[in-house]
């Protein structure tokens, strides 16, 4: 949800923020679990500004096309001041202890965001009395080092909170030293992840940051990204996986050994041999081949098609017009659809059966596609649970949950993949369905896939190998699916990456080599299709504006 900022009177006037709800809701929570414990959340002014979109209405220079956004930006500053002012002393009259202030856009390499956090700070703290301010500076990245060097400067942040689990926080605070007239809030329980914390990787930091005088361990951001607990995951608690698995419940538990580990490092022994035995498994987990051997052994003709986009264009689709119609590919999920799988869920329907049920879906997507008069058809998808549980129920080296939701969007929930091993497609996936459509007409039908980047970032990855080689793994699953629809007579493929840029680094100079392993990923799965084959993708979600110029060239090549 981006904020749009509007102006259509004078700028200063705009802005009437009511938030008497948010103070009741502050109100109930220090009645219900106490002063000292409930602590309300803001988001700082200039991450508010940093996310918005200013809209320039109305007939002032100021928010006239040519002005600057970092004239607007001081502007919009200048204007918030007064409302973020009274907000923080509306909270220290109500005996607040504590306000968290959520300044995320430190975390961005812009120095010009210095100005705005000067202008900000300590500004709107001068009626924060005795309330202690905790400046959540960064969650998902470190700060860099001027950015950090400002935030040690403020007098009134009594608490800094950083993410150590990410980027080099701790090398800011080994060259820069941290004061000791501040409490660092220490994010070493990674909130992204649902791995517990590993002790080889924390024995080295916590070593180092115990020169720091005052501690406060913390999650690293907020535990909304995890599923909640554990508890309720029986067949994952009995996996080999699953004593060093960690849901947002059981960080909670993990602050207090971290935490305990400062005095006593034995807390730490008996994780340790659970993380010993799942390495030892992961290692023995693939007995009919090695797929770090397949990755070691691709060379630069694995990522590019056998021949130009020119001479290959014409030995496609050669009975469809040059500017074929076509869907995106999957149609909706109905009600009658969802009770085909809850009955095979609940064993009233055999597979056979249900497989008989889904066909006659297929039939009915073909018989529309048809009746539209459509050049290139797709099944319609009614088998599939998700565009990523679906895949990756049929591979190995993934674990699913039974209750491990989590939000995507608005009231859209998901239940992500864990990838736990290596990624192995031990059969086909998609052949059948795509046959059964394929029998009911004439035109070509596609075969539809999600792309390697797209499983990546809607599972939870592996914390023992990069992303980059895991996105590699399903690339040569995808890969082996494509060979398979074409061997099954499929001559188009869609292979679809919505989620192409979720997971692309927040600072500027990190985002190219993310960018060149994920579309390097996209080529890896298919590139060695045939040249009579037709690759297709589809980016939903993604928002370009001119910067994946290099996914052009995937095409092309």
């Amino acid at each position: 949800m981006v904020p749009e900022l509007d102006y259509t009177g004078k700028p200063k006037s705009c802005i009437r923020p009511d938030l008497t709800s948010f103070l009741e809701e502050v109100r109930r929570g220090m009645n219900y679990l106490g002063a000292e414990t409930a602590t309300p959340v803001v988001i700082g002014p200039v991450t508010m500004i940093h996310l918005a979109q200013i809209k320039m209405l109305g007939e002032y220079d100021c928010f006239s096309p040519g002005f600057e956004t970092e004239q607007r930006r001081k502007i919009l500053i200048e204007i918030l001041v007064p409302s973020y002012k009274k907000l923080i002393s509306d909270l220290a009259g109500m005996g607040c202890t504590e306000v968290q202030i959520h300044e995320a856009a430190l975390v961005m390499e812009d120095d010009s965001l210095l100005g705005l956090f000067g202008t900000a700070y300590p500004e709107v703290l001068l009626e924060k009395g005795n309330m202690k301010v905790n400046m959540v500076a960064s969650f998902m990245e470190d700060v860099g080092v001027n950015h950090y060097k400002w935030l040690i400067s403020v007098a009134d942040f009594d608490i800094v909170s950083l993410d150590f689990t990410r980027g080099d926080t701790l090398d800011h605070i080994d060259a820069l030293g941290f004061p000791e007239s501040k409490i660092l809030g220490a994010g070493l329980v990674d909130c992204r992840s649902v791995w517990r914390v590993d002790p080889e990787k924390l024995r080295p930091m916590l070593s180092k940051i115990k020169a720091v005088r005052n501690i406060r361990v913390q999650p690293s951001g907020s535990l909304q990204y995890n599923p909640w607990t554990l508890e309720c995951e029986t067949a994952i608690l009995q996996h080999s996986a699953g004593n060093v698995l960690s849901f947002a419940k059981e960080k909670l538990e993990e602050l207090t050994m971290v935490t305990e580990s400062f005095t006593d490092p034995t807390v730490f022994d008996k994780v340790s041999e659970h993380w010993s035995l799942y390495r030892s498994k992961v290692v023995t987990s693939q007995s009919s081949f090695s797929v770090t051997n397949q990755l070691k052994a691709l060379q630069e003709s694995d990522f590019v098609r056998a021949e130009p986009f020119n001479i290959r264009r014409p030995k496609q689709l050669k009975n469809s017009p040059l500017l074929p119609t076509t869907t995106i590919g999957s149609f909706p999920q109905t009600k009658e659809v969802r009770q085909l799988r809850a009955k095979l869920k609940k064993g009233t329907m055999t597979q056979a059966e249900y497989e008989r049920a889904i066909d006659q879906q297929i039939a009915f997507c073909i018989g529309i596609q048809a009746a539209l008069g459509l050049d290139i058809f797709v099944h319609g998808e009614p088998e599939r649970t998700d565009m990523v549980e679906f895949f990756a129920q049929k591979m190995e080296g993934m674990l699913f949950t039974t209750n491990g939701w989590v939000q995507s969007f608005g009231s859209r929930c998901v239940r992500p993949p864990i990838i736990w091993a290596d990624i192995v497609r031990s059969q086909p996936m998609t052949t059948r369905e795509f046959r059964v459509a394929q029998d009911l007409t004439e035109k070509p039908v596609k075969g539809m896939l999600t792309g390697p980047v797209t499983i990546l970032n809607w599972s939870f990855p592996r914390a023992d190998i990069s992303r980059k080689e895991q996105a590699y793994q399903l690339a040569l699953a995808i890969r082996g699916e494509i060979s398979d629809l074409e061997a099954a007579g499929c001559c188009v493929v869609q292979v679809d990456e919505p989620a192409l840029r979720e997971a692309m680094p927040l600072k500027a100079s990190k985002k190219q080599e993310y960018l060149d392993w994920a579309v390097d990923a996209f080529r890896l799965a298919t590139a060695k299709a045939a040249s009579e084959t037709q690759i297709h993708t589809h980016m939903c979600y993604c928002e370009f504006a001119g910067k994946l110029c290099s996914l052009w060239n995937v095409l092309q090549n």
